[in-house]
């Protein structure tokens, strides 16, 4: 990897069951048409309120959740089975990292 061919960095959200944003989809596409490595920047979850405490007026809040790398995978071929457009396919060779840096 060579850092001065990266294109724009993408961030991949969590999906839920009503909202799958697919907007991170067009930006790896024009990366890899002009021939870019893509970074992506995986979700996190920190000091999340629950909807039921939000109600009562008194915030509680759910432990960190972190996007793990097989989860943004799946996000990922989700994306390109619907869109079918041949950004990436299951052989797509990618790099992944997590905690780099963490003593655990």
């Amino acid at each position: 990897l060579q850092l001065y061919r990266f294109g724009e960095t993408v961030s991949i959200p969590f999906f839920t069951e009503t909202w799958r944003p697919y907007s991170f989809y067009d930006k790896i596409r024009n990366n890899r048409t002009h021939g870019w490595h893509t970074l992506l920047l995986l979700d996190i979850k920190v000091k999340e309120p629950t909807m039921e405490s939000l109600a009562r007026g008194k915030p509680v809040y759910l432990p960190p959740h972190f996007m793990t790398i097989d989860v943004a995978i799946e996000q990922l071929l989700e994306v390109e089975d619907a869109r079918k457009e041949g950004v990436y396919s299951r052989e797509t060779l990618c790099v992944g990292l997590a905690r780099v840096g963490c003593a655990d």
